[in-house]
């Protein structure tokens, strides 16, 4: 009984999500697939179902920072971003993944459904949803409807449209100034060579 209240519950939210994206008029399509838990599970239907373009498929982080705040990060799926990063650029210190009680209270739904669209059932506006700069220009991002096993496309603009609508503002984080992730830091400039032995410490960096 429980799993069909759940599954009944989840038709419901399904349901208001469309009918609000409707009520936007919002374009946007639906494919259905098998249970998508990781990037590489999309990735491994993306082909049949065809979610295209590649740069519109994304990750999706639920995160708590130190102090208790709650947010949704989304950005590509082949961005490299670092928890450390994230933090500093939401201006939270410490963010780690929120944990599952979190998801079933704050964003109701279950592991794996991390989604943007999920902020239709945060009501009380207990998240912050946040999304990479990069994703605004694209034409199709795709998303879980609330359920891992289907996937929505909207618009980068759309997107950004529909959080407004229900209550979240988006915080839009520019990474453009992050060197790419395996890019080797300048070489350093080697100290010169104390005049004498036991000469003092500690070198500055070079430029």
């Amino acid at each position: 009984r429980g799993t069909r209240d759940r599954m009944e519950g989840l038709a419901g939210q399904q349901e208001a999500l469309f009918a609000k994206l409707h009520e936007l008029g919002i374009s946007h399509v639906t494919k259905e697939h098998k249970q998508c838990f990781t990037v590489d599970d999309v990735e491994s239907v993306a082909g049949e179902c065809g979610m295209e373009p590649q740069s519109g498929r994304c990750k999706n982080m639920f995160l708590k920072g130190k102090k208790g705040d709650l947010y949704v990060f989304s950005c590509q799926a082949q961005a490299a971003r670092d928890m450390k990063t994230i933090s500093k650029k939401l201006g939270a210190a410490e963010c780690r993944f929120a944990s599952d009680e979190f998801l079933a209270s704050v964003l109701k739904v279950v592991k794996g459904s991390v989604t943007p669209f999920a902020a239709i059932n945060d009501t009380e506006v207990k998240a912050t949803f946040a999304l990479d700069k990069d994703l605004l220009a694209e034409p199709a991002l795709w998303f879980h409807p609330l359920h891992n096993d289907k996937s929505t496309s909207i618009s980068g603009a759309d997107l950004v449209k529909f959080l407004k609508a229900v209550g979240h503002e988006p915080k839009i984080l520019d990474f453009s100034d992050v060197p790419p992730a395996g890019s080797a830091p300048p070489p350093a400039a080697k100290a010169p060579k104390p005049a004498k032995e036991g000469g003092g410490g500690g070198g500055g960096g070079g430029g």
